[in-house]
């Protein structure tokens, strides 16, 4: 499986991080690229990092899912990307998988991919979705497309994603690798 990773300044670190590491813990590729035209990235809360590639360079038909962290400054930054736009339905007409977590499935929402699923996201955004259901769930799995509800719940997302896109005896083996709950 290979997951490409959008960044955009104001990311929310803990969104990004947990995944992408238990992720490539249960042999996935991650490829991490920025939304603008500079792989330099910043986090909300000041990491600085240097993507793989920036999203013009991307060849979509190299993946397998699509991964958006949230952060309000990210989401906003993506939200307001018609390449993000694009590349979200691209991969949704192609019936690949679609990852969001905390307001990052508003992203989701605005491009009209929610509107027949159920998601969730942070609490109190819920009123921007339009969506067939929303959850109060942690984590949501919905044909494709798999959304959660925060930094907090970023371990448990990663490995629910985990188990779809590989199988549960992966997950189950990268939570046992890293002791987690």
């Amino acid at each position: 499986m290979k997951i490409l990773v959008l960044l955009a300044d104001g990311f929310e670190e803990t969104e990004f991080v947990v995944p992408f590491d238990l992720w490539q813990r249960g042999g996935c590729e991650v490829v991490t690229a920025s939304i603008k035209d500079s792989t330099d990235v910043t986090g909300g809360h000041g990491l600085q990092m240097n993507t793989d590639t920036i999203l013009d360079m991307v060849d979509f038909d190299d993946f397998d899912g699509i991964f958006l962290p949230g952060g309000s400054g990210g989401v906003r930054n993506l939200a307001a990307s018609a390449a993000v736009e694009q590349a979200l339905k691209q991969f949704d007409a192609q019936g690949k998988w679609l990852f969001a977590i905390c307001a990052a499935p508003l992203v989701l929402s605005k491009a009209g991919l929610l509107k027949d699923r159920r998601c969730t996201c942070f609490p109190g955004c819920e009123g921007d979705l339009v969506c067939r259901e929303y959850s109060k769930d942690r984590v949501v799995v919905d044909g494709k497309v798999i959304t959660s509800c925060g930094a907090g719940s970023a371990e448990e997302f990663a490995f629910v994603t985990l188990a779809n896109m590989t199988d549960a005896d992966t997950s189950e083996r990268i939570r046992k690798q890293v002791v987690a709950r």
